[in-house]
């Protein structure tokens, strides 16, 4: 079944996202879904980079949960979604600022 694919997102979220705990969430929120990637602070203004993998409908699960579930104190103005190859990940953690 296509949906069971492995699948890749990079999604770059913009607004009030930073110091209000949203790396911390969205890592709490991929461990329940059991996908795997990153989550980076981008030091080019107020983003946070999303680099996430799994099956197709636990990726699409896991991003409709952040969306909906922001950390207290957040704001989202605008999401952007990018599809890339999958690079095999295992687990979900914090990264590195860029």
């Amino acid at each position: 079944m296509s949906d069971d694919l492995p699948t890749r997102t990079i999604v770059t979220v913009s607004g009030h996202v930073q110091n209000v705990g949203f790396r911390f969430t969205v890592t709490r929120i991929a461990r329940r879904h059991a996908v795997a990637g990153t989550v980076r602070n981008l030091h080019a203004g107020r983003r946070v980079e999303i680099d996430v993998e799994g099956e197709s409908q636990a990726v699409q699960a896991f991003l409709d949960d952040v969306l909906a579930n922001p950390p207290r104190g957040a704001r989202i103005d605008d999401v952007q979604r990018t599809s890339a190859s999958p690079r095999g990940l295992r687990a979900f953690s914090e990264a590195e600022s860029a």
